[in-house]
């Protein structure tokens, strides 16, 4: 029959035990370590593959926003006494665009509205139904201040160009989108030419008066 173990042998046992622990909770603390380490390693690599491949995220918007710049010179700025002229006078955006179009006239000779043309002294077909006459918001312009018009029927858009002050300028800014695609006349309605009822000259001359608008796909 085994004997009762003495002292030494109880302290012997309960140092067994205390390093048996010890050596276990190392052992978890390693290994919990190590499946930190890891993590971290495989988060590392999914971050590097990211920037390489790209993440699935919502396409870019394909359309964008594009500046078109005017100057309406008068007859004695471009050289033809009596004919003034629109600068620029043809460009091109894609359909879906949306146009920031900045006119700048130095004409101040006024051209009234007359019949049918009264139509044209109210904007229309731009963003918010107005434009900005040196930075002041409007949807018309009254008929005794019409200088001319930038007009695109087949785009529905109407820019009314009030007059510009005697030696200075005034700025017309405008939003629109081009949604149809084609080849666009615009003109200008507001009689500022020559000739029977001031609709001749440069009214009937491309480049001039009138110009054209490409919309494509």
């Amino acid at each position: 029959m085994r004997s009762p173990a003495g002292p030494k042998e109880h302290r012997a046992g309960r140092h067994a035990l205390v390093v048996g622990t010890v050596i276990l909770l190392t052992l978890f603390v390693s290994l919990a370590a190590g499946v930190a380490v890891a993590s971290g390693v495989a988060g590392a690599i999914r971050a590097a593959a990211t920037q390489l491949v790209g993440t699935k995220s919502k396409p870019a918007d394909p359309h964008a926003t594009v500046h078109e710049s005017m100057v309406i010179e008068t007859g004695k700025m471009d050289g033809d006494p009596g004919w003034p002229r629109y600068t620029n006078s043809s460009w091109s955006v894609q359909a879906g665009d949306t146009v920031v179009l900045r006119i700048t006239s130095y004409d101040d000779g006024t051209a009234p509205l007359m019949g049918a043309q009264m139509m044209f002294d109210r904007v229309e077909g731009t963003l918010g139904g107005i434009e900005l006459i040196d930075g002041r918001a409007t949807s018309l312009v009254s008929n005794d201040n019409i200088s001319h018009t930038f007009t695109v029927v087949g785009l529905g858009l109407n820019l009314p160009i009030p007059v510009a002050p005697t030696g200075g300028s005034v700025t017309v800014v405008a939003r629109f989108q081009a949604k149809r695609t084609g080849n666009f006349v615009w003109q200008c309605y507001a009689p500022c030419g020559s000739g029977p009822n001031s609709m001749g000259g440069a009214m009937t001359r491309l480049g001039w008066m009138e110009g054209t608008v490409s919309v494509t796909t």
